[in-house]
């Protein structure tokens, strides 16, 4: 192989080496950075779990004073699936819309294709 050829492979080989350690410690930084991320997210859930349950007995308590414990607890429980179902309702209509979005980015970019390759086709 002549010389030149042999300084560009070597080049070559120490340009992928660095970029293959660059990624190797860009990948560590977003794992390390995705673990804690992570955590901090269930531990924020745990606490507003706990939160929830916390005014959840303490307006169940308070309303058992003018109810009965059992009409107390289904008001809340009316509440409850009442508030859930309307959420499950938007999250479901937002879910559609973003399925129907990315079905319409996907038709533009195959588009995109399409019409690039009958250019390059063409010449």
């Amino acid at each position: 192989m002549p010389e030149a050829a042999e300084s560009v492979v070597a080049v070559v080989v120490g340009e992928v080496m660095n970029v293959r350690e660059e990624l190797g410690d860009t990948v560590a930084e977003a794992v390390a950075g995705t673990r804690g991320g992570l955590s901090a997210v269930a531990a924020g859930g745990a606490c507003g779990l706990l939160a929830a349950l916390t005014a959840h007995t303490a307006l169940q308590e308070r309303l058992a004073r003018t109810w009965s414990p059992e009409i107390a607890a289904g008001a809340l429980t009316l509440a409850y699936v009442t508030g859930a179902s309307a959420l499950l309702r938007y999250g479901q209509a937002r879910l559609r819309r973003a399925r129907e979005a990315s079905r319409e980015a996907l038709e533009v970019s195959r588009e995109a294709v399409v019409r690039t390759a009958d250019e390059l086709a063409r010449g």
